[in-house]
């Protein structure tokens, strides 16, 4: 593996961590999850010697990074004396789009 292949791969590991903890921001839970399953995958894939492979599992992690950060948000439940709200997180690069797709079909 060549130095920028390794460097390519550290950076696409250490994305999808800083977005995990920004996704989950709060729960503890969730991020000790996310970071639990992200490692398995890179640790499995570790003695990985073909470039090409390399580069599908580089680009496969960019694109779970990026559903994370524009698809993916948390519900906070917020318990009033009577009644349960629900609160959505939404964060900067999340993608909110119109119903007009969807009401063409």
């Amino acid at each position: 593996m060549t130095i920028n292949t390794r460097y390519a791969v550290f950076r696409a590991y250490k994305q999808l961590l800083r977005i995990q903890k920004e996704t989950f921001k709060g729960d503890k839970f969730a991020i000790r999850e996310a970071r639990r399953e992200t490692y398995k995958k890179f640790l499995n894939n570790k003695d990985e010697i073909d470039t090409n492979k390399i580069q599908k599992y580089i680009n496969q992690a960019n694109e779970v990074a990026s559903i994370l950060q524009k698809n993916i948000a948390q519900v906070l439940i917020e318990k009033e004396p009577s009644e349960y709200r629900f609160k959505l997180q939404l964060h900067k690069n999340h993608e909110l789009g119109d119903n007009e797709s969807i009401k063409k079909n």
